[in-house]
Parts: C-alpha cells; sequence; structure tokens
C-alpha cells in the first residue's frame, strides 16, 4: 500500500515537472530570443557612434522635402519587401498548409528576428515552423528552403549581370570582356537548369545512411512544378528588385550622384558578394559595406555617403524588422506547438 502510494506520489511529480518544463521551456526560448535581439539592437545602434553621425546627417537632410518623400518611398517599400516574401512563403506551403497573410507575415518577421545573428539566416527556419503545425514543420522547413534556393538563383543571376556590366567599366580588353560575358551567360543558363532539375542534385547522392534522409526531403521539393518554380523565382525577383532600388533610392538621399542604371548594376555584384560570404547579421553589414566601396570607388568619390546607405539600409530593412519579430515571438501561442512536436 505505501508502495503505491509511493509510486502515484512519484508519478504525480513526474506529471508536475513536466507541465512546468512545458510551459517553462517555450518562456526561456522567448525571453531568449527578445533578450539577444535587445542586447544586438543596444550594442550595434545605441552604442554605435556610426549610428549617431548617420542620424545626425539624416536630420539635416530631411529638412529637404523632397528627401522627406525619398525616405518615406523607402520606409514604404519595407513593407513591400517582407510582404513580397510572405507571398512567396504562403505560396510554397499552400501544399499543404493553410496560413493566412497576418499570421505568414508575423512568422517571417519572428524568422528574421533569430536569423539576425545566426549565421548565414539559418535562424529563419526556427523563427517560421513555430507558427505552424508540428505535423507539417519538416515540410515547412523544405518549403522555406525552396524559398531560399530561389532568392539566392536571383541573387547570382542578376549579381552575374552586374559583374559583366563592371567589367565593361574596369576598360579591361575586348577578348576579357567578351569571355566574361560568355562565362557569365553559361553560368545562368546552369544555374537555372539545377534549379528547375533538382531531381539531378538528388540523383548524384550517395545511398548512404547520412543521405537518405536528404534524399526523401528533396523529394518534396520535386513536387513542385514548374510553372510553381517559375511563380516562386518571380516572387524572388520582384523582391530583389525592391531592395536593389530601396538601396538606389538611399543613395541618392545621402547625396551620391550615380546614374540609376550603373548604381544597380554595382549593387547587384555587391549583394552577390554578401551572399557568398559567411557572415551573421553585424558581419554581414561590415561585408556589405566593404564590397559598395570598393565597388562604388571608381564612379563616386562620396564614399561616407555610400557607407550611410549601406548601414541605413540595414536597418531599416533588417534590424528593425528583426526587433520588431523578437516582440512578435514572444507574443506568439508557440506553447501548445512545442508540446506537441
Amino acid at each position: 500500500m505505501a508502495e503505491h502510494i509511493f509510486q502515484s506520489a512519484n508519478s504525480k511529480n513526474h506529471l508536475w515537472e513536466s507541465k512546468l518544463f512545458q510551459k517553462g521551456l517555450p518562456l526561456i526560448i522567448k525571453l531568449a530570443v527578445l533578450a539577444i535581439s535587445g542586447w544586438y539592437f543596444y550594442v550595434h545602434i545605441i552604442r554605435n557612434p556610426e549610428f549617431w553621425k548617420i542620424f545626425t546627417l539624416s536630420q539635416s537632410i530631411l529638412a529637404n522635402p523632397l528627401s522627406v518623400w525619398l525616405f518615406s518611398v523607402c520606409i514604404l517599400m519595407v513593407f513591400m519587401n517582407w510582404g513580397i516574401e510572405t507571398l512567396k512563403w504562403q505560396f510554397l506551403l499552400k501544399r499543404f498548409a493553410k496560413i493566412s497573410f497576418p499570421k505568414a507575415f508575423a512568422a517571417i518577421l519572428s524568422g528574421n528576428a533569430i536569423s539576425l545573428w545566426t549565421p548565414n539566416r539559418v535562424g529563419e527556419y526556427m523563427g517560421r515552423i513555430i507558427f505552424l503545425d508540428s505535423s507539417v514543420r519538416v515540410k515547412s522547413i523544405f518549403a522555406t528552403l525552396a524559398g531560399s534556393i530561389s532568392q539566392l538563383v536571383v541573387t547570382m543571376i542578376m549579381g552575374t549581370l552586374g559583374f559583366v556590366y563592371y567589367e565593361k567599366l574596369t576598360n579591361l580588353p575586348g577578348l576579357i570582356q567578351i569571355a566574361t560575358g560568355v562565362c557569365g551567360l553559361l553560368f545562368i543558363a546552369l544555374v537555372l537548369f539545377f534549379y528547375f532539375n533538382i531531381g539531378v542534385i538528388r540523383s548524384w547522392l550517395p545511398g548512404r545512411n547520412w543521405a537518405k534522409g536528404l534524399r526523401k526531403n528533396l523529394l518534396l521539393y520535386k513536387q513542385y512544378k514548374g510553372k510553381e518554380l517559375e511563380t516562386v523565382l518571380l516572387y524572388s525577383l520582384g523582391r530583389y528588385l525592391v531592395f536593389s532600388i530601396q538601396f538606389y533610392i538611399l543613395l541618392v538621399f545621402f547625396g551620391v550622384q550615380v546614374p540609376f542604371i550603373e548604381a544597380l548594376m554595382l549593387i547587384f555584384v555587391m549583394y552577390m558578394v554578401q551572399t557568398v560570404s559567411p557572415t551573421t547579421g553585424f558581419s554581414e553589414l561590415i561585408v556589405r559595406g566593404s564590397a559598395t566601396v570598393f565597388l562604388f570607388h571608381g564612379v563616386t568619390n562620396n564614399m561616407a555617403a555610400v557607407l550611410s546607405a549601406s548601414y541605413g539600409i540595414w536597418i531599416i530593412n533588417l534590424l528593425i524588422p528583426a526587433l520588431s519579430g523578437a516582440v512578435i515571438f514572444v507574443f506568439a501561442r508557440i506553447n501548445q506547438k512545442l508540446r506537441n512536436a
């Protein structure tokens, strides 16, 4: 009898501890994300003298009504940027999960909050999947991956076009420029071939245990038909053009006088360099700033304005949405989802 009571008490304690863990873990995760995001904001904004220089400069520039209009357009395009990403993710998810635009938008921002301080934005997967039922989380990861691949493809294609154009600015011999153009076209064709024929990559994977899971999950990517992949690519291109033009607007805002097409091509190269570099949030800014200065030094002497635009686009396009995402993450109802995972 005593042993039965003891076992019953142990069972109740275990159940209580389990419930406490299930309730406490989501809270710890939420607070950790909020704390790290807050620390990130404090170190790279509040304690960063460069930010205050740009802030002071922006205040003086905004005395001009035209500058106010430019800045307003740039801020509006932040919503366009993340709105297109939301539509793209919704489109990729529709095969196995329905999610409303507001919920998907919240998931995108939450993912951005975590990706800000994780290498090459891998944290965005965690931030997004908490808004989905546990039964579709693995599939949603590969849907997110499909969206990331399409964005990468667009970045590489546009960056290659920008690089070919940049070669013309360097006044290299005509034969080298022709060779660069041909190699660029071949590279673009290769990238598009693999994007639309992911099964080729899957067939190259060995049949060993470590690759079986990847081979199986790549089948999820293969479920998307050619027309669907085209649509996703168009979403990615639309988003890419939005944040590229945004960058140009900020260059104009800070007083950089470069022809639109020329500036856009250099921006394309800068984004490609940034993409292929292993970075986290702030080191991404350093890579972007260095690449932008290197690329633009031949077309303008106003390097301070170029760096201001580079830093400014990072703040309004990534940092502020990430902080919003961190707050959303804290208030998201993830307890039940984590309990069922």
